[in-house]
């Protein structure tokens, strides 16, 4: 990025957008598989408990995900997961996505999913919960959620599509 552009980005940032109070944003964002991919890729920590994760976005909001262990005692699996809840924002930015395979063997297999999860994201029976403003916060990025008002997930083939809205008071 050019340093101007750097410089104009921080000083909105460190003044909390003041100078462009008003502005409303409303963006569909269409994120492929593989740039999910790689970001999830990039943000496991070296000594997580998983060797890789892969998520791959089905039509009707269906996600499969593939976890592969770090230890090589436990088998890789794959949980499909269906969004159930969206974040309701400001008051509650979580994600809810819920078990639809495992439902058997989950008694079996929730102590080594919940083993695997990393910070801001846990288990509640057949639901896992995503809480994005934790995530955020990993990243330095937790005051974008205060300036949204509606965060919706869905999926496509092959694509998460994001919605938001936003203002800046």
């Amino acid at each position: 990025m050019d340093e101007r552009a750097h410089d104009i980005l921080q000083h909105l940032q460190t003044s909390q957008f003041r100078d462009i109070s008003g502005t409303q944003i409303v963006a569909t964002i269409p994120v492929s598989e593989g740039l999910v991919n790689m970001a999830l890729s990039a943000s496991l920590p070296p000594g997580a408990p998983v060797r890789s994760v892969a998520i791959h976005p089905e039509a009707g909001d269906r996600f499969s995900v593939r976890i592969v262990p770090r230890m090589s005692l436990l088998p890789a699996m794959t949980l499909r997961l269906l969004v159930e809840e969206q974040p309701r924002l400001p008051d509650s930015p979580v994600l809810v996505l819920r078990l639809v395979t495992l439902s058997g063997l989950f008694g079996l297999a929730g102590g080594a999913i919940a083993g695997m999860l990393p910070p801001g994201v846990r288990l509640d029976g057949e639901r896992i919960l995503v809480d994005l403003r934790t995530i955020a916060a990993q990243h330095g990025q937790a005051r974008v959620l205060d300036y949204l008002t509606k965060l919706h997930v869905g999926t496509e083939d092959g694509r998460v599509v994001v919605h938001v809205e936003g203002v800046i008071n």
